[in-house]
């Protein structure tokens, strides 16, 4: 195994206690031991020495400190099913649902992408899972299904987050956006503006970065008194 870490991480999820769960830094130390992508240029301020050696290497392409935020607070609510759109490598999508199977033993978790990125160590994982699973699929396919959580994080442009929103993120106990502060994804970011509009819903933001410009960003949207 190219890197090793996952399987570490991997254990230390199952094996650590909630309570150093639920701290955002024991989490986001998680994320950098796992490893960042080693993809795209240097963006990460501090966090680019976490990045992994290589490219073939299974990584998770996330600001640390905003994904263990966004998780901690995920930790609260009771999340039976989980879908992942755009899953890329399949770091983030393996990470985020051992996280949450923790909380929730019976969690069922869905990762599609359309592309071929997904690394074959992280595919191996969850093939051999009878509670993870990967489909070769857009939100088009699955549309009008609900999840319990939803995670939009596929094609940034062409229309595809308004789709992925319409498709799933609003039939979605709770949807979360990636990328809803990131310059280069305006798709992305007006949508996010558009939802925040809706007073039938509840939002929260995670922007804290280490970067020296605004990077990526986590927003979490809920109907009120649903999530």
């Amino acid at each position: 195994m190219k890197n090793k870490n996952i399987i570490v991480v991997q254990s230390l999820i199952r094996e650590l206690g909630e309570e150093s769960l639920r701290n955002p830094d024991v989490v986001a130390d998680l994320i950098r031991a796992f490893g960042i992508v080693q993809w795209g240029p240097d963006v990460f301020g501090a966090d680019e020495v976490f990045k992994n050696p290589a490219e073939s290497m299974a990584g998770i392409y996330q600001t640390p400190c905003q994904l263990a935020r966004a998780l901690v607070f995920l930790s609260e609510l009771k999340i039976g099913s989980y879908l992942e759109v755009g899953v890329f490598q399949g770091g983030c999508f393996l990470f985020v649902s051992e996280y949450l199977r923790r909380f929730n033993p019976k969690i069922v978790c869905l990762g599609i992408d359309p592309t071929n990125y997904l690394n074959p160590e992280v595919r191996e994982i969850i093939d051999v899972a009878d509670w993870m699973k990967h489909a070769s699929i857009t939100s088009d396919h699955i549309a009008g299904r609900k999840h319990d959580l939803v995670f939009i994080d596929g094609d940034h442009g062409n229309g595809w987050p308004a789709r992925d929103w319409n498709n799933v993120g609003k039939h979605a106990k709770v949807c979360m956006l990636h990328d809803i502060q990131e310059p280069s994804y305006p798709d992305v970011v007006a949508l996010w503006e558009e939802l925040k509009k809706d007073k039938k819903r509840s939002w929260v933001e995670f922007l804290e970065h280490n970067a020296p410009a605004p990077l990526q960003g986590i927003g979490i949207i809920h109907e009120r008194g649903k999530a």
